[in-house]
């Protein structure tokens, strides 16, 4: 008799409920306990996992499986073909361990459900109980307003989401079992999937920790001012943890009732705006449970696919490679580049103007962000670049179309973030650095000019988006 936890994107072993319920069930110590952890590279190329990223996942996997075994569960990590054979795959690992309970936490994009609901049918033939959390979120998506419809705006749904924390209160912590150690199964060898050195990010749930908590102590009450800011560190550049599921939103909870026990109250400006961004996040996983469509990239404004969006691989691959003669846009472009990552405000001015300036179809924009974030998230991904282009849920008006060079003054006032990305423009005075046309052309440097007006753009567009 044995006990198995299946991971997925919830990669730690503490504040996750499928470790804390399978410890609980073993705690004397009687039981094997293994993990399992199911990889696909053709489900990674399906989703457009960036190199860098799955570069960081290997990385972290072998830290935690060293750890598990410390823990006692030997954590197996074997390769698929694809979703649809993990049932099979999950069965004959239970027969091979004797394993008869199974626990794990809760996915939401529609693939990833359909993969466990098969599971748990051919689990159940077997006579093999499983139970499952939402191991991945602070609150599961359940929330629903007094009609009984699921939350379509932000607003009202983090008002509830704060009344669900304010009601359930957060999960006790629990430590190291004092159980045996177990030998460290092997790692596989010959993934083939592209990877690219993704060693400028920490590993392994201490050191991810420390982050965090680092991060709570000493910037977060700064956090609404300068999150803004590229040229300042003012974000916790901790997404990718939250997508692997390395850290918990419930860990960053906890700290921040450290410092205001009445939590989700009395917190700073700081810190609930950056709650709010957690927040966020589990708002666009509500959506993928609730709204099936977002998985086969559709918009979740039906009308919106009407837009006749534009087909230009030359201004597209201008705004890939960071050409476009707009120096915010292009020092975003060449941070995700050179990086795999790209400050959360020049993301939002990046991707309004790929749709409100080059009229392309956002798409476009979320294939290229998830083939090369090192924290791209499916749900988080979507949920962004439909709010960018008006076609989401709580998206920004239509009318709102970001004026890259206004955007550029206001975000980055002298000019420091641009001239560390764009290197063309490091001798740029600041006075010309937002809009540097005449300063190009005057010292005859190799930086293109704008490849599209941005007024007459913007016209266009609200011409085109109102006819819908």
């Amino acid at each position: 008799m044995a006990r198995l936890i299946w991971f997925r994107n919830d990669l730690r072993l503490r504040d996750n409920p499928a470790v804390a319920s399978a410890l609980a069930a073993n705690k004397a110590n009687d039981e094997p306990l293994y993990g399992l952890f199911l990889y696909s590279e053709q489900q990674w190329q399906r989703h457009n996992w960036a190199p860098i990223k799955v570069d960081l996942l290997l990385r972290h996997l072998r830290t935690l499986q060293q750890e598990a075994a410390e823990w006692g569960i030997a954590l197996h990590i074997k390769g698929v073909r694809d979703w649809h054979t993990v049932p099979r795959v999950v069965r004959d690992f239970c027969a091979q361990f004797d394993i008869t309970d199974v626990t794990y936490n809760n996915e939401y994009p529609l693939d990833e459900q359909k993969r466990d609901r098969g599971t748990r049918s051919w689990l159940a033939e077997q006579g093999i109980g499983v139970q499952s959390f939402h191991g991945m979120v602070l609150v599961p998506p359940v929330l629903r307003t007094q009609s009984g419809e699921y939350y379509k705006k932000f607003t009202p749904y983090f008002r509830s989401w704060l009344e669900h924390l304010r009601v359930s209160g957060l999960p006790q912590p629990y430590g190291k079992p004092d159980g045996k150690a177990v030998a460290c199964p092997d790692f596989p060898e010959g993934i083939n999937y592209p990877q690219s050195d993704s060693s400028d990010w920490v590993v392994g749930e201490k050191e991810c920790y420390g982050q965090l908590t680092s991060f709570i102590e000493t910037c977060v009450a700064d956090y609404d001012d300068d999150r803004n800011l590229p040229a300042v560190a003012g974000t916790s550049k901790l997404s990718p943890y939250w997508e692997l599921g390395v850290l918990a939103p419930q860990t960053a909870a906890r700290l921040l009732q450290q410092a205001a026990p009445e939590f989700p109250d009395g917190l700073t400006e700081g810190a609930k705006t950056w709650l709010s961004e957690l927040a966020w996040r589990e708002f666009y996983q509500h959506l993928m449970d609730a709204v099936p469509r977002l998985s086969y990239g559709k918009a979740f404004q039906p009308h919106t696919e009407a837009f006749p969006w534009r087909n230009s691989e030359q201004d597209f691959n201008a705004w890939c490679e960071g050409r476009t003669g707009y120096p915010i846009v292009d020092a975003g472009m060449r941070q995700l580049q050179a990086e795999g990552w790209m400050h959360n405000r020049v993301r939002m001015i990046v991707a309004n103007f790929l749709v409100k300036d080059l009229h392309l179809d956002w798409r476009k924009g979320e294939q290229f962000f998830m083939q090369n974030l090192i924290d791209g998230s499916f749900p988080a991904n979507n949920g962004g670049w439909q709010w960018s282009a008006s076609t989401g849920t709580d998206a920004v008006p239509y009318f709102r179309v970001f004026n890259p060079t206004s955007q550029s003054k206001k975000i980055d006032p002298d000019g420091s973030y641009i001239r560390k990305y764009v290197e063309e423009l490091a001798d740029c005075p600041t006075s010309q650095i937002h809009a540097p046309s005449a300063w190009v052309k005057d010292q005859d440097v190799d930086y293109p000019q704008p490849i599209v007006d941005h007024k007459q753009a913007r016209e266009v567009f609200l011409r085109k988006f109102k006819a819908l």
